[in-house]
């Protein structure tokens, strides 16, 4: 995710974050997609909403995962994205 930037906010820029990843990424039927936040600094949680929901339909919500982390920023945003 950290060539999409070291601060990952608004809901335009994962648009267009989402856009890109999808033109880029292939993965068979059977592999799943990592996100890897490493080396970011802070995500907002429009942003992520925004990444997420277009890699979650396209490719099904089983298969996009969000790897482990101790970024804060990212721990909050993936609870408000996901929360019921």
């Amino acid at each position: 995710m950290k060539k999409y930037g070291q601060i990952l906010t608004s809901r335009p820029a994962g648009r267009e974050a989402a856009l890109a990843m999808k033109a880029t990424v292939k993965p068979a039927d059977d592999e799943t997609i990592e996100l890897d936040f490493d080396g970011v600094l802070s995500v907002g949680p429009s942003w992520l909403d925004e990444v997420l929901a277009s890699l979650r339909a396209e490719y099904g919500t089983d298969r996009v995962v969000c790897l482990p982390t101790r970024n804060p920023s990212v721990i909050e945003s993936l609870r408000v994205v996901d929360a019921p």
